[in-house]
């Protein structure tokens, strides 16, 4: 048997942890302008978002609303 060494899960967890707080008391509008400011940043996302807007294909850039507090159950 393996010894685990990497925890994706826990990890999923702490990365999501820091967004909730990041955005924490921001209006929905703020978030939005805050992740697509991070994501235009991006060297790999940026040129890719980029070009959906030029192409007009906006259904795939929303954001989700209010962030639900998806969390993982050890068992």
């Amino acid at each position: 048997m393996k010894t685990k060494t990497f925890d994706c899960v826990e990890m999923k967890n702490r990365l999501q942890r820091k967004r909730l707080n990041e955005y924490e008391g921001l209006s929905l509008e703020e978030r939005e302008k805050r992740m697509r400011e991070r994501i235009q940043g991006d060297p790999i996302l940026g040129p890719v978002y980029r070009e959906l807007i030029n192409r007009r294909e906006y259904r795939h850039l929303e954001v989700a609303e209010a962030a639900p507090r998806y969390e993982t159950r050890r068992s």
